[in-house]
This record gives C-alpha cells, sequence and structure tokens, in this order.
C-alpha cells in the first residue's frame, strides 16, 4: 500500500535549521524545499541519481 500525506510547514519553520533537522528525525524522511515549498522524500530516493542533470549520470 502507498500512502502519502500533505506536509504543511510553516514558513518559518521552513527557515529555520533546527526545526527541519526535528522534523527530519521525526519523519525518518528527507525535508526537500523546492520552489519554496517543502516537501517529504524517502531516503533511498534522495540518494538515487537525479534524471534532471543536465550532464547525465556519468558526470563527474
Amino acid at each position: 500500500m502507498h500512502t502519502t500525506a500533505t506536509l504543511h510547514v510553516h514558513p518559518a519553520c521552513a527557515s529555520k535549521r533546527r526545526l527541519i533537522e526535528q522534523l527530519q528525525a521525526d519523519t525518518k524522511r528527507l525535508v526537500v524545499i523546492h520552489g519554496g515549498k517543502p516537501r517529504l522524500v524517502s531516503r533511498a530516493k534522495a540518494a538515487a541519481p537525479s534524471s534532471e542533470s543536465p550532464f547525465g549520470g556519468d558526470a563527474a
């Protein structure tokens, strides 16, 4: 089963490192802020190479 949830983070929280680290510790996920919006991302997915790189996966 695949479960999703919406993450609502107050802008003051999203700009404070300590609070982001606490959120990551509590959820066991990484908080990625993209376009000003925070998202929870699994650590395995975050460690995977991105296909969005303009240099491809073999760039060193």
